[in-house]
């Protein structure tokens, strides 16, 4: 982004994100934000020290403000950091912006900001850092969301390998938040990570006992940015470590995560006081999808601890657990979302069918005309002596309840798409026989089993199913109707002359049936028959032989 302007030409700033702009723009094509007109900053289109043509204006800060600038020499774009020129005059801004540049050089990392060159423009020191073409944290999460696991687990690696050097050259940040981490291309990697803004810094005392740049502010002052700052920092009498940078970058983790911080506070007081006494929120709590990280939330309850000593004791330690609940998490949170994402679809398909379907279900009134048709056509069937329009209109009946529920596997009534045991309403586009979808092969098995309402219907279909009319009136008529079958079937029978004389002759021929002899011997002691009509014997007996001849 080359500023080129003639120096009559108006400007205009957006407050956002500091892009300047010529007067004919009224609103940022960055951010939408309204642009203000600001004069032009006298440095732009100057040469500084002889060695840098300032360009244009990339930020301002509470401290000073950063330009674009090209290194004439190496024709290659930097960034320098001017204090303002009111801040000149007091003397912990001065020591601030040298402590900077002392703690910046004193780290060289591929993730930390590097700086070539530091002086004195006008009475106003100004450093020369790299430019960085990307965004910040920051902006990122404003822009496009909280980060993926996948995202973080590349982000926050780097962050803490940065910070693993800083310490081991006894440097401690003590402003690490979204704004101070950027992200940029390199090397054909996305997202390669770069940390800035050591105004903040502090050098731990060397072992000499050396106090330069050490308590550069005064006890009572507090520094730093209220929702990232660790208890000892909000304190300001307690010595700052490098486990501080661990607990600021535990919020920045969390936020990145869930968009959402630990503690719920509504000024800046109010949130010192949260990091001294309140307990965070569990990041499993902090949104629903992230219910199931359940190690992650180990990890920034570690990192986020009160007491300095129960925190991660160095940034290796911090870096290892991160990566492993990473990995662990990640796939219970993608799990997670695949699984609610699933039944979301299945949800609004079942709502747009029942939605769909209910414009097409039956009345009470149609439902009664229905019950009283069957009827009538059953007693008329009943009175006719042809067996063929009986069979007619039993055949129509079965047709009426043809099918069976596909959820359930009740039979239904294939032209009221409705099934009375579930309280479900059919596709009214399916062909009669709706049992055939359930053992048809390749058939998709039902979603649901047998419930009052499925899970995942919306309101607007549960009130729709609600409204469903009862089927009472029709199962009494199919009753009444089978009920005629039966005793038809019955006088059919009675009314039959071959079939009454092959009962008769069944009758006939068990009652003539001989009954079967005795085969036991009468006991002797039996009496004998005595002689009937004066003495004689009976037919087929011998009377009693004579003693006499």
């Amino acid at each position: 982004m080359t500023f080129t302007r003639s120096a009559k030409s108006a400007l205009k700033s957006c407050p956002e994100c500091f892009s300047e702009f010529e007067d004919s723009v009224d609103v940022c094509p960055t951010d939408s934000t309204k642009l203000q007109t600001v004069s032009k900053d006298p440095l732009v289109g100057t040469t500084l020290d002889g060695r840098y043509l300032i360009e244009g204006v990339i930020g301002r800060g509470g401290m000073g403000v950063v330009y674009r600038a090209r290194q004439q020499n190496m024709d290659k774009d930097m960034a320098i950091k001017m204090l303002y020129s009111h801040k000149v005059s007091e003397p912990e801004a001065i020591k601030r912006f040298h402590r900077e540049a002392k703690t910046v050089t004193a780290v060289r990392h591929h993730h930390i900001i590097n700086l070539y060159d530091f002086g004195m423009y006008q009475n106003q020191p100004y450093l020369v850092m790299d430019y960085l073409e990307g965004k910040s944290l920051k902006d990122i999460l404003k822009d496009e969301g909280a980060l993926s696991f996948e995202r973080a687990g590349r982000v926050f690696t780097q962050v803490l390998e940065a910070l693993a050097s800083a310490h081991e050259s006894n440097l401690v940040h003590r402003d690490l938040k979204p704004e101070n981490i950027m992200l940029s291309r390199h090397n054909n990697q996305d997202d390669w990570v770069t940390l800035i803004d050591f105004g903040l810094s502090k050098i731990i005392e060397s072992g000499d006992g050396s106090m330069d740049h050490v308590n550069i502010t005064k006890v009572g002052d507090v520094c730093g940015s209220p929702p990232y700052m660790c208890p000892e920092q909000c304190l300001s009498s307690t010595v700052v470590d490098p486990r501080s940078d661990l607990y600021s970058l535990g919020v920045v983790i969390y936020e990145s995560l869930s968009l959402k911080l630990p503690f719920n506070a509504k000024s800046a007081i109010e949130m010192l006081d949260c990091h001294l006494y309140a307990t965070p929120i569990p990041f499993n709590f902090s949104i629903p999808e992230m219910k199931v990280c359940s190690e992650m939330t180990r990890v920034l309850n570690t990192a986020m601890e009160k007491d300095p000593e129960k925190r991660y004791q160095s940034a290796q330690e911090f870096l290892e657990k991160f990566q492993e609940a990473v990995k662990r998490d990640g796939v219970k949170h993608r799990a997670m979302k695949h699984r609610e994402e699933v039944a979301q679809f299945h949800g609004l398909m079942e709502e747009a069918k029942a939605i769909r379907d209910s414009e097409h279900k039956r009345t009470s009134d149609e439902m009664e005309r229905l019950a009283v048709e069957t009827i009538a056509a059953a007693e008329k069937a009943a009175s006719s002596p042809d067996p063929q329009v009986l069979a007619q209109a039993v055949e129509g009946a079965l047709e009426e309840i043809e099918g069976e529920c596909p959820y359930c596997g009740a039979a239904v009534t294939t032209a009221l798409k409705f099934c009375a045991n579930c309280q479900r309403q059919l596709l009214g586009s399916e062909p009669k026989g709706l049992g055939a979808s359930r053992t048809r092969p390749g058939a998709a098995r039902p979603l649901h089993k047998t419930t009052e309402h499925s899970v995942g219907f919306s309101s607007r279909a549960k009130e729709q199913m609600g409204n469903q009319v009862g089927l009472t009136t029709v199962q009494k008529a199919l009753s009444m109707l089978f009920v005629i079958v039966i005793v038809y079937g019955c006088y059919a029978v009675t009314t039959n002359g071959e079939v009454i004389k092959s009962i008769n002759r069944v009758m006939a021929s068990m009652q003539n049936k001989p009954e079967p002899e005795e085969t036991e011997t009468a006991p002797e002691s039996a009496p004998s028959p005595k002689p009937e009509h004066g003495g004689k014997a009976a037919a087929g007996t011998k009377a009693p032989a004579s003693g006499k001849k």
